[in-house]
């Protein structure tokens, strides 16, 4: 039987992409995951993740899914997020499908037939092959963000409590009077940016 775990990265930052992932692989060599390592990528260095990373792709197959910010903007993220899901399961046919739950009764509206659904919050913790999912995630999306950090310079982490994301933000939108392509725009933490500093401009004048 093939299982797959989904699990993503970068849900709440406002620059950069969402990104999942599905790992595939058959429930027999499951066990393998724990004696690698396998465990939810927030628990691990960076280094060990990259190291997980390279091993599971050559172990299991893998979808990957990104979620830009144009898509978020214009979109809902829940539904995004389905829509990921459903082609990840198209992608790897798999028998069952375990997903570190993000909405209520997601099972239910996902609508996968023939397929067993498991939704389960902290399912990366649980789960070897969700934790191999979010393990793939982390570092594809930490691989986007070092692309945009070298081309548009050093922001932080992207997330909306990182002093050094606010500061890059308030600078770029200051000198450019609108945003890039890699900032999500209809976050809150940009649209507050831009009415500060818009009414900052009214009160000088």
């Amino acid at each position: 039987m093939i299982v797959i775990g989904i699990d993503e990265a970068g849900r709440g930052p406002v620059i950069g992409p969402m990104v999942m992932v599905g790992f595939a692989i058959d429930d027999k060599a499951e066990k393998q995951l724990r004696k690698m390592g396998v465990k939810d990528s927030k628990q691990l260095s960076p280094e060990k993740r990259e190291n997980l990373a390279t091993e599971l792709r050559e172990m299991g197959q893998f979808a990957i899914r990104r979620i830009w910010p144009a898509q978020i903007d214009a979109g809902n993220l829940n539904r995004l997020e389905k829509d990921a899901v459903r082609g990840i399961v198209a992608e790897l046919e798999g028998d069952r499908v375990i997903i570190d739950g993000f909405e209520k009764h997601l099972e239910q509206k996902l609508n996968l037939k023939d397929i067993e659904v498991i939704s389960e919050f902290k399912a990366d913790e649980k789960y070897p092959i969700v934790s191999a999912a979010s393990i793939i995630a982390k570092t594809e999306r930490d691989h986007v963000v070092a692309e945009l950090r070298k081309e548009h310079g050093d922001f932080g982490s992207g997330y909306p409590s990182d002093p050094k994301t606010r500061a890059f933000l308030k600078s770029w939108f200051k000198q450019n009077k609108q945003w890039p392509d890699f900032v999500r725009r209809s976050w809150g933490t940009a649209r507050q940016m831009v009415e500060k500093i818009e009414q900052a401009r009214i009160t000088d004048f």
